[in-house]
């Protein structure tokens, strides 16, 4: 039996992901993955899991408080007085859900000791066991910086922060992963990379091939291969940036529209993310604007 049940709605699963993992490092047992077994229907396996759970956590956003299956998980434990709601992007609950109090969690970039969450865990793992959690193992503590290396350093440890060949690195990997958010860092580096790959191909193509006699260009075999082997990792780092700032991924089409997405691409490198969590997932600045 879960000590704690998760209702969300699908658009904000990194969210939920976020918060039972966090609440599991609480020694609480969470469900949260709504994956239905085969030989049953949702709504039976939905409830009878709502049911067993002592905790109701309802992730109230833009997309749940639109969701008749958020509402209605919301209401069932309301009903049972075992709801606990939790705000991720400021949205005010629907009508009805008002009366009980719910946390805010829409600075929350899942730091155990931000007290926003802090105080909506304590409240979890209370309803959850009947007792107050344990304390939570504290570091070290670190000597203090000297005054010049703490103004220069980021004051969120939450952020992405890579090398140039790093942030190539994960573009790569994640090769037709369109999913989450890049911060402008990481899709600015892949462009670079992909301008510097395209350099050396006609370079090799005008050593390897020479000249077309009616273009003047060089003949383009490894400039078109190496064109369309890095086509799908601009695809997904572009539809990442866009998420960043709010949009859907679909815009990343833009950017390899024939003879004008570069124009596009260099416009998703200077637009601002979001700071703040959005429907794609916590921003990888973390909270502080670059």
């Amino acid at each position: 039996m879960a000590d704690v049940f998760i209702s969300y709605a699908r658009e904000d699963r990194s969210r939920a992901e976020q918060v039972a993992r966090t609440l599991m490092t609480m020694g609480l047992e969470c469900f949260w993955d709504t994956e239905i077994p085969p030989g049953q229907t949702w709504s039976d396996y939905i409830e009878g899991k709502l049911d067993a759970a002592r905790v109701v956590v309802v992730l109230w956003s833009q997309h749940s408080t639109r969701s008749q299956w958020v509402r209605e998980e919301a209401r069932m434990g309301r009903d049972k007085a075992k709801l606990i709601p939790a705000v991720l992007d400021g949205s005010p609950p629907p009508l009805g859900f008002g009366e009980v109090q719910a946390a805010d969690l829409t600075a929350w970039q899942g730091q155990t000791s931000h007290p926003q969450w802090t105080s909506f865990a304590n409240a979890v793992f209370a309803a959850a066991r009947g007792a107050a959690p344990p304390p939570q193992p504290q570091a070290a503590p670190q000597p203090a910086p000297s005054a010049w290396r703490a103004a220069s350093s980021a004051p969120n440890a939450d952020a992405e922060t890579l090398s140039p060949i790093g942030y190539v690195q994960k573009c790569l990997r994640l090769y037709i992963d369109g999913k989450g958010r890049a911060r402008r860092a990481e899709y600015g580096w892949f462009f670079v990379f992909q301008a510097i790959v395209a350099v050396v191909a006609v370079l090799l193509d005008a050593a390897l091939y020479g000249l077309n006699p009616f273009t003047g260009a060089p003949n383009a075999y490894a400039f078109t291969w190496l064109l369309l082997a890095l086509a799908p990792p601009a695809v997904s780092v572009a539809s990442r940036r866009a998420h960043d700032f709010g949009q859907s991924g679909w815009l990343a089409a833009l950017t390899i529209v024939p003879y004008v997405g570069w124009v596009a691409a260099l416009v998703f490198i200077f637009i601002e993310g979001q700071s703040a969590p959005n429907q794609h997932g916590p921003s990888p600045k973390g909270a502080v604007a670059v």
